[in-house]
C-alpha cells in the first residue's frame, strides 16, 4: 500500500535515462513544458507560423536524436531551449525577409489604438534581424537572466549585456521609423 502512495513524479534525471533507452513518452514528459514556449519564440525569429513549427520539429528530433550526448539530465531544458534557438535561426535566415501577414489578427472596435501600437512594434521587430529577435526573445520574452542568456548563445554576459542594449536601441530606432510611415 505504501508504494502506491508513494508515486512523486520521476525526475528529469530519470525521464531522460528512460528517453535514451527509446521511451517516447518520457522523451515527452521532458518537453511538454517548453512547447509553447519554444513555438512562440521560433514565431518570433523566423516571422512564420509555418517555418517556426518547422524548426521546433527540427529542435525536436534533434534533439530526441542527441539524447545521449546530454552530459548533465538536469540542465534538460536549456539543452532543449538551444536546440529550438539553433533550428530558428537556421529557419530565419534560410528563409530570409518574408514576413506573414496574420489577417486573423483584426481588432475589436475598442481596441483599435492598441492594435495599431501592437502593429507598428510588430513591424519595427520584423525589421531586425534574426539574431536581434532571438537575443530579445531570450532575454525579454522567455524572461532569462544574462547568464542563462549568455549560456544559450555560448558568448560572454557583457557580450549578452551589450548586444542586448544595442538591439534595443535598433528597436526603438525601427518603431520611430514605422510611426514615421
Amino acid at each position: 500500500m505504501e508504494a502506491v502512495l508513494d508515486q512523486s513524479p520521476p525526475t528529469l534525471a530519470l525521464l531522460v535515462a528512460a528517453a535514451i533507452r527509446g521511451d517516447r513518452d518520457a522523451f515527452r514528459e521532458l518537453v511538454e513544458p517548453d512547447l509553447a514556449a519554444a513555438l512562440g519564440t521560433a514565431r518570433i525569429v523566423t516571422r512564420s507560423e509555418a517555418d517556426a513549427s518547422d524548426a521546433v520539429q527540427e529542435a525536436l528530433l534533434s534533439a530526441w536524436r542527441g539524447l545521449d550526448r546530454l552530459r548533465e539530465p538536469d540542465a534538460f531544458r536549456a539543452w532543449f531551449r538551444r536546440h529550438v534557438v539553433r533550428a530558428a535561426l537556421r529557419a530565419a535566415t534560410k528563409r530570409g525577409r518574408v514576413v506573414e501577414l496574420d489577417l486573423a489578427a483584426v481588432a475589436p472596435a475598442g481596441d483599435l489604438d492598441l492594435a495599431l501600437d501592437k502593429r507598428t512594434l510588430g513591424r519595427a521587430f520584423n525589421r531586425l534581424d534574426a539574431r536581434d529577435r532571438l537575443l530579445l526573445t531570450l532575454h525579454h520574452f522567455w524572461d532569462l537572466p544574462i547568464a542563462e542568456t549568455a549560456a544559450h548563445l555560448g558568448i560572454p554576459e557583457g557580450t549578452v549585456k551589450s548586444r542586448v542594449h544595442y538591439a534595443m536601441d535598433r528597436l526603438r530606432a525601427a518603431y520611430a521609423a514605422e510611426e514615421r510611415r
